[in-house]
């Protein structure tokens, strides 16, 4: 059998590493066989040691089921991954990946693609299944500001406006503004230069800071409105003038009413999806868009090998700046 190329995390970076065909060991295991792999902004973090709590180093991926001893799981099948399911698994920016544990937790890592999705739209499953739990979280019909140009943002942005929702999408640098206009997926999401005020704010950042939350705040009105937090925040980060920490709130999804800078509005945490939040998402991606005849696949900006992935992790590594856009990794032909 050929040997994995995979990519590892090693101290300032990542490398290739080239390992023997993974095996077997008869405990409840599959062997999948990446085809396609999204960069998302959790890599980005652990390659330069910057995430807190877990590992989830190459999990945006679409791939073909290679061997199983799992009921359920049959060579040829088409899969994504679930990365909140406990199991044991290698990295997905590789030619294969080991994922093994409990025989119900394998099956339930390891959910089936979205039917008819092309590789390019079917890699979105994970991180959709994400905004589509914290999209549940914002009330149907709402007037809603994403404070987060990203992937996240935009994803979110488009299952809120299939709920009927008006949109803005903000962020605090322009140049991932810029690089959202003219697209498709985005038509009828407005991208402002003075934003307003919104019944509802959802912050999708990779990491909240002072500056990011206190932007977030000012878009709420002085009552009755809602902050959703859904991105990354630093375990040890405070609301500015406060003891308050949010990190654990966001994590138990818990609610509470916070009084801050003159205004009082609700805030909620999101985080994780469930396995209804996987078959919402593939209910999207197996569908068109009502108001566009483009799709989520839109959102990506470069196609990779494994050694261009490497490249661009190292290079992000070394300056500390996250590619503006949406990358993928072809693993298979």
């Amino acid at each position: 059998m050929a040997e994995v190329s995979r990519l590892e995390l090693c101290d300032g970076g990542v490398r290739l590493r080239r390992e023997p065909w993974p095996r077997l060991d008869g405990s409840p295991s599959a062997i999948v066989s990446p085809v396609l792999a999204g960069l998302c902004s959790s890599d980005l973090k652990e390659v330069r040691r910057a995430r807190e709590a877990r590992s989830d180093f190459g999990h945006e991926v679409v791939g073909v089921v290679h061997a199983s001893n799992v009921p359920g799981l049959a060579p040829g099948a088409r899969v994504c991954l679930d990365p909140h399911v406990p199991v044991r698994r290698t990295t997905a920016f590789a030619t294969a990946m080991l994922v093994a544990g409990e025989e119900s937790a394998v099956c339930a890592a390891l959910p089936a693609a979205p039917a008819g999705a092309p590789d390019e739209r079917a890699v979105f499953l994970e991180p959709l299944a994400c905004v589509a739990h914290c999209a549940t979280k914002v009330p149907a019909g709402a007037n809603v500001a994403i404070v987060g140009a990203g992937t996240a943002g935009v994803l979110l942005s488009v299952l809120l406006r299939l709920a009927g929702c008006q949109v803005a999408i903000v962020n605090r640098g322009q140049e991932r503004i810029d690089a959202l206009r003219g697209l498709r997926l985005l038509a009828g999401t407005r991208l402002p230069d003075a934003p307003g005020v919104f019944e509802t704010v959802v912050v999708t950042t990779a990491t909240l800071d002072d500056a990011g939350f206190e932007r977030a705040w000012e878009l709420l009105p002085q009552t009755g409105g809602r902050l959703v937090l859904f991105g990354g925040i630093p375990g040890g980060w405070r609301v500015p003038g406060t003891g308050l920490a949010l990190d654990a709130l966001r994590r138990r999804e818990d609610v509470m009413t916070l009084e801050f800078a003159g205004k009082r509005a609700v805030v909620a945490g999101s985080h994780g999806p469930t396995a209804a939040d996987f078959s919402a998402a593939a209910t999207v991606l197996a569908a068109p868009l009502p108001w566009t005849a483009t799709h989520v696949e839109e959102l990506i900006v470069e196609r990779l090998d494994l050694q261009g992935l490497l490249s661009t992790l190292n290079a992000a590594a070394a300056s500390g700046l996250d590619p503006v856009g949406k990358r993928v990794v072809r693993l298979a032909p």
